[in-house]
């Protein structure tokens, strides 16, 4: 009998560890400061975290405004590690995306998709190219929402991203995202 009572705790604490960690948590991004440099030439970013309860549930407010009409956009995203306070300098995933291919059909990139998605909810953005001068923006968008592919660490990070345009891909605003990936329980 003392035989049994371990295996049935061995049993019982490794169902609980398989458990929790496959259905009981998602990992989930949360905001920590971002950091917008603009070409005020072109466009005026403004970004703001809402801090209000607990991380996960921070949302985000974006406001664009664009001064002259954009041809064309090319985006590059940039995902870095951050140890120990200090950015990793290569990026862990980084690619470039054609912004008004994706506009005309938005199922070409999935992962872009994704953030696309919860983007529409709350925003009024452009639906096309050339982009005309208008005040744009992304209301309430909680990080956290976002399905967050399984192979990325539960750690700090940098996601930078670089809007270009025109055939010499002049900068038209970064955006550097700074965040946590962490742990929380599925509802």
């Amino acid at each position: 009998m003392s035989i049994v009572a371990p295996s049935i705790a061995a049993i019982i604490l490794l169902t609980f560890h398989c458990i929790s960690s496959t259905a009981l948590f998602t990992l989930v991004a949360v905001a920590r400061k971002v950091v917008v440099n603009n070409n005020y030439k072109y466009v005026n970013v403004t970004v703001t975290i809402n801090e209000i309860g607990p991380a996960t549930n921070h949302t985000v407010d974006v406001d664009m405004q664009i001064l002259r009409q954009i041809r064309t956009m090319k985006l590059s995203v940039h995902y870095h590690l951050v140890l120990d306070r200090s950015v990793v300098p290569n990026a862990l995933v980084s690619r470039t995306i054609d912004v008004c291919h994706f506009l005309k059909r938005p199922t070409s990139d999935r992962l872009l998709n994704l953030m696309y998605a919860q983007f529409k909810k709350n925003s009024y953005l452009p639906e096309r190219c050339p982009m005309p001068p208008d005040h744009y923006y992304i209301r309430k968008f909680r990080p956290s929402t976002v399905a967050i592919p399984s192979f990325f660490p539960q750690n700090d990070f940098l996601l930078r991203e670089i809007y270009q345009t025109g055939i010499n891909n002049e900068p038209l605003f970064t955006y550097q995202f700074y965040g946590s990936f962490v742990r929380k329980t599925s509802e």
